[in-house]
């Protein structure tokens, strides 16, 4: 230990070295050395600091009656670290005998729904294309499973035009422009090589895909026709109207084989059996579903009562089951057991729109061989039921206990929806003139090789290849970290600098205040309630609120009054606010600004109070209905 006393002019200057630490300390006389111990508080700490800035009050000197040793002992720590070179707390943290600890960031308990293997695998679905149309987007579907590729075209029709895209929507493939009036539920045969439009005259138009050139008009409607589906055998049309009739028509010769009478409105869905090319289900404003079967003759062979205007129908795979929608509800009827009603859901808050069941468009499970690399799991699917709304959602259900797995919100009223026989694309038509299709960012079956990946800005979708390692990738700087060392190798240890948040720097310094403005600053709550819990525990709350500005007081007050309602924060903001009471209450209408704030924080604790009678009251007639 080196000792180095000198005079100075202004006191006695003492400079002790302890184990390679530096300590200054300065004694001074008269006037001005009394007037120095007044402005000290029982912490060391002058009331100008801040409640956490350089606490200067240590320079008074050793003899503190008020403080004793260990007054004297915590002084001259704070001494050395303030006058540590480095700038951070130095003393016997750098000497080796203890070491600063990072603040962990608060941890709540979840108070939504953790995200789910269906969440993750319908995120995946990025949106790549948003098209605007000339007119509300009324009709999506895919088609041409089985022509040139295999690939399905995407067919949207919106006004008096049918355009068709590439499954992913990026590349405009052909355009039908050719009507009159307004086109409806233009479709694609499954061979891609014909296209079915109706119209708003009445008017069933089939289209050549390769010269746009009108093959067949079908003329024998009265009113509009707003669905047309094509029928398994490529050969026959099916149509529903406004003039309440279904017509399933001849391409080859042009006539009406087959007219279906019985409802009483406007027919607005249509669809055909997957497991009876002979059977058609229709819906109509007259709140019915038929199920038409040309074996049976020109009668329905079932009526079921749906309860709403049926906008939309669709079959299960296994052609058992059918679903319908309408209102708010979708109903799921057995057909084979004459029509009973299985489920009514409503998971939508306004008209249902559209409805579409794919036989595989769920994440394929565990058991299932996708992560097992079993090919033979691959032939257990994984059915929904795709549901739209003019409440702008989308919305899957599971097919087992048709419960909601996932819902993707669009900007503007749902009309149509379609999911591609790949179940890569979703392509969503909205009121607002937009055509939106969300694309895979990763092909659902792993091994598909003609699936392309992610869009490039120049070439569209280009395949994904494995780059090659080098300093350009993140990658390149971290490899061999988490490589294992050999039996017989030398390991090296070296000690990694730890990087400290800015109000962990201002805790290692004991710097409350400051370290609760860079905590604000931060923006995170759990952070600001971690650094407020460990001021707290320290006893430097009330010192991290005194002596405030009201442009540094702010920040604090704007806090309290975003999370005082909130039950996890309550009790710490009511300690916070009553502690600002105390402090500030002196000093109300000096800033208009501060004023101003802690009469919004009043009125929302009024709010709340409000709340809490409301719900008591509540709780009371409950109780009272109960008997309990």
């Amino acid at each position: 230990m080196k000792h180095r006393v000198r005079f100075h002019e202004r006191g006695l200057k003492v400079r002790v070295r302890f184990f390679g630490i530096e300590i200054r300390t300065r004694r001074r006389h008269g006037r001005r050395a009394r007037n120095a111990d007044a402005r000290t508080d029982a912490d060391g700490r002058t009331p100008t600091d801040g409640g956490g800035q350089r606490a200067w009050a240590h320079s008074t000197g050793f003899a503190s009656k008020r403080t004793g040793g260990v007054g004297r002992a915590r002084r001259a720590t704070m001494d050395a670290r303030d006058h540590n070179a480095r700038g951070d707390a130095g003393g016997f943290l750098a000497g080796g005998l203890g070491e600063y600890r990072k603040l962990p960031v608060k941890r709540y308990s979840a108070t939504t729904i953790r995200e789910t293997a269906e969440g993750r695998y319908w995120r995946e679905y990025k949106s790549t294309v948003l098209s605007e149309q000339v007119n509300a987007v009324t009709s999506v579907s895919y088609g041409g499973v089985e022509g040139e590729g295999g690939r399905a075209t995407l067919a949207a029709t919106a006004g008096a035009r049918v355009t068709l895209y590439a499954p992913s929507g990026a590349r405009k493939l052909r355009t039908f422009a050719r009507f009159k009036d307004i086109a409806y539920s233009g479709v694609l045969r499954d061979d891609g090589k014909a296209l079915a439009v109706g119209g708003q005259a009445g008017l069933v138009q089939l289209f050549d895909c390769g010269s746009r050139a009108v093959l067949r008009k079908f003329t024998t409607h009265t009113a509009a026709v707003r669905c047309v589906r094509w029928s398994a055998d490529k050969l026959h049309l099916a149509s529903a109207s406004d003039d309440a009739t279904v017509r399933i028509w001849d391409i080859s010769t042009g006539n009406c084989v087959r007219r279906h009478d019985g409802h009483t409105d406007y027919v607005r869905a249509l669809e055909r059996c997957p497991a009876s090319t002979e059977m058609w289900a229709s819906g109509s404003y007259d709140h019915t579903v038929k199920i038409w079967d040309a074996r049976e003759g020109r009668e329905a062979v079932m009526t079921l009562n749906h309860g709403s205007p049926v906008e939309d129908v669709a079959w299960y795979p296994n052609g058992n089951l059918l679903v319908s929608v309408g209102g708010e509800d979708i109903c799921v009827w057995d057909t084979l057991s004459g029509g009973r009603l299985l489920q009514r859901l409503r998971s939508h808050q306004k008209t249902i729109t559209t409805v579409d069941v794919h036989a595989d468009a769920g994440p394929p499970s565990f058991a299932s061989g996708y992560e097992t690399g079993d090919e033979s799991g691959f032939a257990s699917k994984a059915p929904r039921l795709i549901t739209g709304s003019l409440d702008g959602f989308v919305k899957v259900h599971e097919l087992d206990t048709f419960k909601v797995t996932h819902s993707i919100k669009y900007p503007g009223p749902v009309l149509s929806c379609s999911l591609s026989p790949d179940a890569n694309c979703l392509a969503t038509g909205l009121a607002n003139k937009v055509l939106s299709v969300r694309r895979r960012t990763k092909a659902r079956n792993g091994d598909d090789d003609s699936y392309q990946g992610v869009r490039s800005k120049k070439k569209g979708f280009t395949v994904k290849k494995p780059r090659r390692l080098d300093a350009g990738h993140w990658r390149y700087f971290i490899r061999g970290q988490n490589s294992k060392a050999a039996a017989d190798a030398t390991k090296v240890l070296r000690q990694r600098r730890v990087h400290l948040a800015a109000h962990d720097r201002m805790l290692k310094q004991f710097r409350y205040g400051d370290a609760l403005d860079a905590a604000l600053h931060v923006g995170r709550t759990e952070v600001v309630a971690a650094v407020i819990e460990e001021v707290g525990r320290r006893g430097g709350l009330q010192k991290a609120l005194a002596n405030r500005d009201d442009a540094s007081l702010l920040p604090v007050l704007e806090y309290v009054e975003k999370n005082i309602s909130k039950p996890r924060h309550t009790a710490q903001m009511v300690n916070i606010s009553n502690r600002i009471i105390d402090l500030y209450g002196g000093d109300i209408g000096a800033s208009a600004a501060v004023d101003k704030a802690l009469g919004r924080i009043k009125e929302k604790i009024k709010t709340q109070l409000r709340l809490h009678d409301a719900l008591t009251q509540l709780q009371g007639m409950a109780l009272m209905i109960t008997g309990n």
